[in-house]
């Protein structure tokens, strides 16, 4: 039943890096009517409050095709008389293709499209990033191609977190929001000054498309010199990953993707160093205090070895790290920006005024 007075709001039907899931606590936290349902779970558990078990694997099989279409159309027809505004993640919508949308749009439904990256990204801009590290960009079937067009026409409004991707996006009113994450979930554990033997983590979700290699090479270079111990974290529970984070002196996080992502977030709420990649374009239109030490695949030895010889800049950037995420990747702050956005209190800003504005809201 729709609860009398409030706007009611679907996440859905991915999560992407719990973007989804920390969303809709966040908006319940604030008084909001919100609910996260997915096709499937994130392989790495967040929690949800509807998983309609759709298993990929036996999409296509009988009679698994007739069941899971079945099970798809009940919760779009449940759902469209439930909500008000339905907030989507990676270009998935309450049934495959889009083809709720049309539907939606006549129910009078407000419709969110939010973009996290690979979902989006080369469909339309097909300009090669300077590290891109494939020989072609990638090619989106006509089905994607034609899925996202029918995105792009019936969305209100579209969210992403940056402008690295905001020139993906064909779409005229576009919201900028930061990353969320719980941060209560991560107690800071800083780097020691004095500390000799340097851990350095690496976590790539794609070795290729992180540009891992780049930073064993690195690595292997400066155990000549130095005491370090290197990390590849791959194949882990969140939790095991979590465990591994925390014994770091220094976090290399990607060499290509121009920006930064939820993996970058996580360290620095734990309260380490963070080494990334951010294109120059996309620097500038962060905030000023952005700890990330920046690094391209020609000095990434460097900047490393910088950090291994100052336990004093190890620790600031820890300090520093922790305080940036406080400040804006706080999911209950970015709760509030989105229900502002929901309920048209504001215009699209940019990146900048975006984070500022996020900064500004309380937590209580």
């Amino acid at each position: 039943m729709r609860k009398q007075g409030k706007l009611s709001i679907l996440h859905g039907m991915s999560d992407i890096a719990g973007q989804g899931s920390y969303s809709a606590r966040g908006l319940r936290e604030i008084g909001a009517d919100a609910t996260i349902a997915v096709w499937t779970r994130n392989p790495f558990g967040y929690p949800v409050d509807i998983d309609l078990h759709i298993d990929k694997k036996n999409i296509k099989r009988f009679p698994w095709l007739f069941i899971y279409s079945v099970r798809l159309l009940a919760f779009a027809v449940k759902a469209s008389f439930r909500y008000d505004v339905f907030h989507f993640h990676f270009s998935h919508t309450l049934l495959p293709f889009g083809l709720d949308l049309f539907w939606l749009r006549l129910m009078g439904k407000r419709i969110i499209m939010e973009f996290h990256g690979s979902d989006i990204r080369f469909c339309y801009n097909r300009e090669k990033p300077l590290y891109y590290p494939y020989d072609k960009l990638i090619v989106f079937s006509k089905t994607a191609i034609r899925a996202n067009n029918k995105v792009l026409k019936y969305a209100d409004t579209v969210i992403t977190h940056d402008e690295e991707l905001r020139k993906h996006i064909p779409h005229d009113n576009l919201y900028i929001t930061p990353l969320r994450i719980d941060i209560n979930r991560f107690a800071p554990e800083y780097p020691q000054k004095e500390k000799k033997s340097i851990i350095i983590v690496h976590a790539p979700s794609n070795f290729i498309g992180k540009g891992s290699k780049y930073v064993i090479e690195s690595v292997e270079k400066l155990k000549k010199k130095y005491d370090v111990e290197f990390i590849l974290v791959q194949n882990k529970t969140q939790e095991e990953a979590f465990e591994l984070y925390r014994k770091a002196d220094i976090i290399v996080d990607q060499l290509c993707a121009g920006t930064y992502g939820v993996f970058a977030v996580e360290a620095m709420a734990m309260g380490k160093p963070v080494i990334a990649y951010v294109s120059e374009e996309v620097h500038k239109t962060f905030p000023d205090s952005l700890p990330i030490v920046n690094a391209t695949i020609e000095n990434l030895t460097d900047k490393l070895e910088t950090l291994i010889c100052d336990g004093n800049r190890r620790y600031q950037l820890g300090v520093a790290g922790r305080k940036y995420v406080e400040e804006y990747h706080d999911y209950r702050k970015v709760a509030r920006m989105q229900m502002d956005i929901y309920e048209k209190k504001i215009v699209p800003m940019s990146t900048r005024e975006s984070f500022k504005y996020t900064k500004e809201q309380p937590i209580s």
